[in-house]
Order: C-alpha cells, then sequence, then structure tokens
C-alpha cells in the first residue's frame, strides 16, 4: 500500500492568510491530498480545527508545536494532539541558545520524557532537523548526532536541510531506521534555494522509494518560499502530482 501524502501546512501560510484555512484546505483536498501536517491552528480549539479538517476530508499526520510548548504545556499538547487524531508531536526547531552540546541533549531528554508522560501513551515525539544541527561544536561532535545517540526522541527527517548541511539524506534515512515516521519531501533548486518536489536536484524519487524500508509511515511536502509564480499552491499540486506517481 502506498504510503500517504501530506502537506506540511506551513508551505501555504500565505494563502490560508488571504483566504482562510477552510478554502485551503477544500482546494488540497482537490489537488489529491488526504492528509495535512499542522503548523499552527489558526485561532481554533483543536476540536474546531479537527471539524474543519473532517468536513474537507483530511486527516493529520503530524503537529509541530513548538520546543517551549512541549516543554511549558505537555498537557494541552497532549490533549490536542488525541482530539486532532494523529499520534505524532513534532518539535520543527530550535533557539540559537540551545544549539550547544548540552543543550542538545537536553532536547532529546526532553522529548523522551515527553513520550512517557502517563497520557502521552500512543504518540510519539520527533525532531525536524535544519542544516544548523550538521556543524561541529566546540567540542567536535555536531547536534544531530547528539540528539539521535539517545534512545528518543524519534525523527521527521527534512531531506532537503540534510543535503543542505553536507550530509547524504539516504545515508541518515539508514541510520534512523526503526525511528524516522515521517520525511520532509523538500526539493533544493539549483541555486540551493527550495523547489517544488520533482523539479530541483534531489533524487528525491530515490528517497522515496527507500522510506517504507526504513520504517517512514508517511511523506510530508513542504516548500518554504520560493514558489513558482509566488504561488504556494501551486507548489503544493506540481509536488504532490510528482510524488503521486513515484509512490502511487
Amino acid at each position: 500500500m502506498p504510503l500517504p501524502i501530506a502537506l506540511q501546512m506551513y508551505t501555504v501560510r500565505d494563502a490560508i492568510n488571504q483566504q482562510g484555512p477552510a478554502k485551503v484546505f477544500d482546494a488540497l483536498r482537490t489537488i489529491g491530498y488526504q492528509a495535512v501536517e499542522l503548523a499552527g491552528d489558526y485561532g481554533l480549539s483543536a476540536a474546531e480545527l479537527k471539524t474543519m479538517l473532517d468536513d474537507n476530508g483530511l486527516t493529520v499526520v503530524a503537529s509541530h508545536i513548538g520546543y517551549d510548548a512541549i516543554r511549558d504545556n505537555l498537557s494541552k499538547v497532549i490533549d490536542d494532539t488525541h482530539t486532532l487524531g494523529h499520534t505524532h508531536v513534532v518539535c520543527p526547531f530550535l533557539a540559537e541558545d540551545l544549539r550547544t552540546p548540552a543543550g542538545y541533549l537536553g532536547v532529546a531528554q526532553m522529548l523522551g520524557e515527553a513520550e512517557s508522560h502517563p497520557d502521552a501513551q500512543g504518540l510519539t515525539f520527533c525532531y525536524h532537523n535544519h542544516a544548523f544541527e550538521l556543524e561541529t561544536l566546540d567540542d567536535g561532535r555536531r547536534g544531530l548526532d547528539i540528539i539521535f545517540s539517545q534512545p528518543s526522541p524519534s525523527s521527521e527527517l527534512d531531506l532537503y536541510w540534510v543535503a543542505k548541511g553536507g550530509d547524504d539524506p539516504a545515508v541518515w534515512m539508514d541510520r534512523l531506521k526503526g525511528r524516522l515516521p515521517l520525511v520532509h519531501m523538500k526539493d533544493m533548486a539549483e541555486d540551493g534555494g527550495f523547489a517544488p518536489v520533482g523539479t530541483g536536484t534531489l533524487d528525491l524519487q530515490k528517497l522515496a522509494d527507500l522510506a517504507p524500508s526504513v520504517g517512514v509511515q508517511a511523506l510530508v511536502i513542504e516548500q518554504d518560499s520560493g514558489w513558482p509564480e509566488n504561488d504556494p499552491m501551486l507548489s503544493a499540486r506540481i509536488s504532490f502530482e510528482h510524488l503521486a506517481q513515484w509512490v502511487g
């Protein structure tokens, strides 16, 4: 059975600001998406957001939740995750003051402790990388190595940022086998910027083919900026059409 394809909603944030989430959800379903990855709640409660997604035939594969919110308001994060009906909570970014050996270790431990909370049974806490975690620290180690030297968290590996950081995404996918439920399918333009899936320089088809064998449960499309014709919805369509051909 093909892996589900989701869209990281950060991709279409400008469209949401202009049209509102309901219209964007409807447009995504028309494109062919059946799932999304959330990056915010648009001022809605989890129950209201779930109803809106249900009305548009979309499920949630994961939510990006800030480090501070997971650390300081874990009960709400867990409750909202259960309400939305998914199982993956993703820490998407780290402030600069945490990008130290002790900081990276603390992040891994915090996410592991969150996953061990009694009310979090059935949930998986993940870390989403950028390129800065692949920079060499003062002690000679790298942040991504430190995080995944620990038994938890799991990974949402951003393939673009791994390549941007100078590493091989396929090697990291194999290294994280069994703790890699999600990957970000994000292509790289010739100038090093972002591109719709299937139009850039990364061999994302090869990586999509590899995904099932390392335990990936969903492929999440994302394009941060640089959308064709400055239209994020067009990017979402182009990316979906290419990826659906590969995994269909």
